[in-house]
């Protein structure tokens, strides 16, 4: 079985998959009886085209959240709007979403970027589903500088805006450190971590070997948060051994 990249942001994990056959692959393989996974982040129509035209099982484990972004895109430009991606255009969502949107697309990660697009009458808005909820609402409010009409669909995740909102709420006002569990390629890991980092000492890690001692001092709390693609047996993993040191 291939999976076209990762089918979860954390090494162990990976690691346990790939004991059991599974592998990744870039692009789809060639045409034959191999079983292909799309994995959560999705991809766009083309790819589920030439996987038929190859004769290729395709293994279809896209988020339903991600799905909701690539309905509200694709429903966005079949009815003539010009469709802007708040995201970052090399994420694996992104791509997908944007295959989905039709000819008339555009990415921006940031308001700055919003702030360069051409004039437009009108154009819909749609979210990377990891995208900070709040850093979310500043680009659509720079998207509508520059265009007539905008109709917005917010597509950010519940479980990562709910995370965001617990980081810079009363768990970092009681923690010293905060240690942020989760793979180095996760969006809404490193979004989690840049949050914290912002009020508290934090350090990102995807396994509890990659703790070092020196990052605490005696008496200190240490706070644990973790991306949503995290397993649970790893944060236990990381809290044994913060409790063990």
């Amino acid at each position: 079985m291939v999976a076209l990249g990762q089918v979860v942001h954390n090494a162990s994990a990976l690691q346990a998959l790939e004991a059991r056959g599974l592998r990744q692959a870039p692009e789809l393989p060639a045409a034959g009886s191999t079983r292909v996974v799309v994995t959560a982040h999705g991809v766009g129509p083309a790819t589920f085209a030439s996987a038929r035209e190859r004769g290729l099982e395709v293994v279809d484990t896209t988020c339903p959240l991600v799905r909701r972004v690539q309905r509200h895109a694709r429903e966005l430009g079949e009815s003539g709007w010009p469709v802007v991606v708040v995201g970052h255009e090399d994420h694996a969502e992104v791509r997908g979403v944007v295959g989905w949107a039709g000819p008339q697309v555009e990415v921006v990660a940031d308001e700055q970027q919003a702030r360069t697009l051409p004039w437009a009458d009108r154009r819909g808005v749609v979210s990377q589903s990891t995208f900070p909820q709040d850093a979310f609402g500043r680009v659509v409010a720079a998207v509508g500088e520059r265009t007539g009409e905008v109709r917005v669909h917010d597509t950010t995740c519940p479980v990562v805006n709910q995370r965001q909102r617990e980081a810079q709420g009363g768990f970092l006002d009681q923690a010293d450190v905060i240690l942020v569990v989760g793979g180095r390629g996760s969006a809404n890991t490193r979004a989690l971590a840049e949050t914290c980092a912002r009020r508290r000492p934090t350090h990102q890690i995807e396994t509890a070997e990659e703790i070092a001692p020196e990052w605490f001092r005696p008496g200190q709390l240490v706070g644990i948060a973790s991306g949503t693609s995290t397993p649970d047996w790893v944060v236990d993993e990381v809290e044994a051994r913060c409790r063990a040191l």
